[in-house]
């Protein structure tokens, strides 16, 4: 007798979008993704990046989450005390002050951007979280958290404002930043970026 799937993790079940193909970062090669899978290394070039496209499914609730699909879940909880404690950092620095409110409205722009584009969430939230950080004090916090050095690498480019133009997580960086300016009539690069700026 055949031994009963999840039905999330059954690729029976899958659509034909949910194995799909991204644009490596760094090089532009094309890599192919499954749409659980937590991240890939480019045959090319080498770039470890994180699945545009994530999907944790029926891991977001099911109580079997952690056998099923242990490293997605663990991508997701270190993704997560990793911006906890990133977030907790900048709060000390900058208090309670109008630069701290901006930072955690942003926080809230980039994860509807986030989850509607794709990206990588240390990347995005990390450079949001330190906009309004002097570059060497953001570096500290990021080495005192033992980000990887990609990830660190990644953040330092997008804060100083470098790094590829097709790179989604400058497009989502900068369109949180452009929300955060309206009226400086911002050009968005995602269809998300202009939603949520016309719901004000």
């Amino acid at each position: 007798m055949e031994q009963m799937k999840c039905p999330g993790q059954d690729t029976r079940f899958w659509k034909p979008d949910d194995i799909f193909v991204a644009e490596c970062p760094k090089c532009g090669a094309e890599i192919e993704f499954f749409k659980d899978d937590a991240r890939r290394r480019c045959a090319w070039c080498g770039h470890m990046f994180y699945n545009p496209k994530i999907s944790l499914g029926c891991a977001e609730w099911c109580q079997y989450a952690e056998k099923c699909v242990p490293e997605l879940m663990q991508e997701k909880k270190a993704a997560q005390t990793f911006k906890e404690r990133l977030a907790d950092l900048v709060h000390a620095l900058l208090q309670d002050s109008e630069e701290w409110q901006l930072t955690e409205k942003g926080t809230v722009y980039a994860l509807d951007l986030l989850k509607s584009e794709g990206g990588d969430p240390r990347v995005v939230l990390a450079a949001v979280l330190l906009h309004r950080v002097a570059p060497d004090q953001a570096k500290k916090f990021l080495e005192e958290l033992e980000a990887e050095p990609e990830t660190t690498a990644s953040v330092m480019e997008l804060l100083a404002g470098r790094g590829s133009e097709r790179d989604l997580n400058r497009h989502l960086y900068e369109d949180t930043l452009a929300l955060l300016t309206p009226q400086h009539q911002p050009h968005f690069h995602t269809r998300t970026a202009q939603r949520l700026a016309a719901g004000g």
